[in-house]
């Protein structure tokens, strides 16, 4: 960090250090090493967190409590894999866990909607699950809808919906990622979507009949 801030005061900039290179200093005790590397990934690890949990502070202690993970287990780190692509495999599961740890039912999250979920779910009555899901990244309205239905599947279909349509993982890197066959991951996709479409039309059936009334 004071190399850094010795090159900023004397006007020029650093080539950027790969992430092996940073691995290795943390891993010699460097711990200002570590910090550059997770200031480099927090953006996407918190980014991913929020695909799972729509409160940005509970995205944020998680994206937290993975970079401690992965911490503490560089050692296993092996370069033939990304760095990016490991971080991933640790957040995905820290978030898999926090999943499984919340427990809702189903008419907890169907029930009342603020003014401007009615407003936009008028406008969408035509809409795909898939397409409600997808405006969840320009609209608030949309993004707190989309989390309601994903609320309602259990973990493992909401990880797999998640990381093959949102993250556009294919289901070989699913499967390694989560440990589980590749034929588990096609059938929990497949299951996931079928009980998002049901969820989104009794979520939109409910919305129109509070705005009929």
């Amino acid at each position: 960090m004071a190399r850094l801030a010795l090159a900023r005061r004397i006007g020029w900039s650093p080539a950027i250090r790969p992430d092996e290179e940073l691995i290795g200093d943390a891993l010699g005790g460097q711990t200002e090493a570590f910090s550059e590397l997770s200031s480099r990934h927090r953006q996407r690890v918190e980014r991913l967190c929020q695909r799972f949990f729509s409160d940005r502070e509970i995205a944020r202690d998680l994206a937290q409590e993975a970079f401690l993970k992965a911490f503490a287990a560089l050692a296993t780190y092996r370069a033939e894999m990304p760095f990016g692509a490991w971080l991933r495999a640790i957040v995905v599961n820290v978030c898999y866990d926090e999943l499984r740890r919340r427990k809702r039912r189903p008419e907890d999250l169907v029930g009342d909607f603020s003014e401007p979920e009615l407003g936009w779910m008028q406008l969408v009555t035509t809409a795909t699950p898939e397409e409600l899901v997808g405006e969840a990244e320009e609209r608030r309205e949309a993004h707190d809808l989309a989390h309601r239905l994903l609320d309602l599947l259990k973990p493992e279909d909401r990880m797999v919906l998640v990381l093959k349509d949102s993250e556009e993982l294919g289901v070989a890197e699913i499967a390694t990622m989560l440990g589980w066959s590749e034929a588990k991951v096609k059938i929990r996709a497949f299951r996931a979507r079928h009980i998002l479409r049901k969820q989104a039309e009794r979520m939109m059936n409910a919305g129109r009949a509070r705005v009929l009334k």
